[in-house]
């Protein structure tokens, strides 16, 4: 006679939580594709202001490791819902210039990034409520937006005054994340966002074959290369003259005049590039000094501030 069978046994409770830690772990991976072109740009840059914002007010320790993991947060979803957007309107672009791109790979299905945008165009704002940005936020988004389905990517004047906005909504959230806006903070928002605003053609120098393919007129398109090549040169030359007098100089550190020194190394070797290094994959090294350049200036801001 065989033995009764005893209680059925329940389900491994590790089954459910292992396949939801993968699935979360897979949507951080995703996520890390859509945004790997950005991160220069946006998480690092704008979390470095929160810094700059937390030690400018005293923070220290456990507050400060608070105010960057709030800013990390932010700006990561800050991207996440531009690059889901941008590439699900981008497609058969990126198939010429940004074939390694989730969409283009297949590593996205378009339906799923079309669910991820909107999960985030929805969570962005809630987040940004609870930081105390929410005005911020939703500026972004409404640029965002405005760029990438509206279309005001197509005209060059258009999309680089975009690329402004998104900067001083980038950078007044993240010292608003922390503490209020002051003079002094405005004047670093305002400073680096012009100067991205005018200087920002050189992101196009490299794609100019892309936009040609997706009907857009972007500054090189529109008014030359070679003029393009001039004008930014003379820009990347006198940048150094503008952080010094406006962000650098007025500071409170010792350590402001060696970190000018290297911002201002970095720039007019863009200077130079811009006009000697002209093959598309030449434009984008350059277009990446740019990028660290942009991070450093923030980092500058933590000490100098």
């Amino acid at each position: 006679m065989s033995a009764p069978l005893g209680p059925a046994r329940p389900a491994p409770l590790s089954r459910p939580l292992a396949s939801a830690c993968r699935a979360v772990v897979n949507e951080i991976q995703i996520s890390c594709r859509f945004i790997s072109n950005d991160v220069w740009t946006t998480v690092l840059p704008a979390t470095a202001f929160v810094l700059a914002a937390g030690r400018h007010s005293g923070h220290s320790g456990g507050r400060i490791a608070v105010d960057f993991l709030c800013g990390a947060l932010y700006f990561w979803l800050y991207i996440y819902g531009f690059t889901l957007t941008n590439q699900l309107y981008g497609v058969e672009e990126d198939r010429v210039n940004k074939p390694f791109r989730p969409l283009v790979t297949g590593r996205s299905s378009y339906r799923g990034a079309q669910r991820r945008a909107l999960v985030v165009l929805l969570l962005f704002p809630v987040v940004a409520w609870w930081f105390g940005v929410l005005f911020w936020a939703l500026a972004w988004e409404a640029t965002y937006l405005l760029t990438n389905v509206a279309r005001w990517e197509r005209h060059w004047f258009l999309k680089n005054l975009s690329m402004g906005i998104g900067v001083t909504v980038q950078l007044a959230a993240a010292w608003s994340i922390v503490t209020p806006l002051t003079p002094l903070a405005w004047r670093w928002v305002m400073t680096l966002a012009v100067s991205i605003w005018l200087l920002i053609p050189l992101q196009d120098l490299r794609d100019v074959k892309g936009d040609l393919v997706n009907d857009r007129k972007t500054f090189p398109i529109a008014l030359g290369e070679r003029f393009t090549r001039v004008y930014l040169a003379t820009g990347f030359a006198l940048l150094p003259v503008v952080v010094h007098l406006l962000l650098v100089a007025p500071g409170r550190s010792s350590w402001g005049l060696p970190l000018d020194a290297v911002l201002a190394a970095i720039s007019w070797l863009v200077a130079v590039r811009v006009v000697t290094r002209r093959a598309p994959e030449e434009d984008h090294v350059t277009y990446r000094r740019f990028e660290q350049w942009y991070t450093l200036a923030l980092i500058t801001a933590i000490i100098v501030l």
